[in-house]
């Protein structure tokens, strides 16, 4: 079923989408005072940065930037505009990899098919 609110939306990407198509779990903290951010953290054992090593005039690239993108896409689909940050990465030596992602809007369903 759907989502009660943000908050759940977050514990099933985290724990349900994660865990699915990367096979891992993620968690959830920093949300914001109005429960509509928080930050999704991965640990060391996401396979995008297993066996990645990163030149040292290339440190600030966003190796995983592409997760932004799924979480983007994935929450569009169900009608939700979220805005993906990414913040930390163990590729620049962080001690996890932060994902801060933002609700924009809850969108209206369109149907492009009348009731004829």
């Amino acid at each position: 079923g759907a989502c009660a609110d943000f908050r759940e939306t977050a514990e099933v990407i985290t724990k349900v989408g994660f865990k699915m198509f990367l096979g891992i779990t993620g968690s959830i903290a920093n949300w914001g005072s109005d429960d509509t951010e928080f930050s999704l953290l991965l640990g060391e054992d996401n396979p995008m940065v297993d066996m990645v090593e990163v030149p040292d005039k290339y440190r600030g690239i966003k190796y995983c930037n592409v997760l932004c993108g799924v979480i983007r896409g994935a929450l569009e689909m169900v009608n939700l505009r979220v805005e993906c940050d990414y913040v930390r990465c163990i590729l620049w030596g962080d001690d996890a990899t932060e994902i801060r992602v933002r609700l924009v809007e809850r969108m209206e369903a369109v149907y492009p098919f009348g009731d004829d």
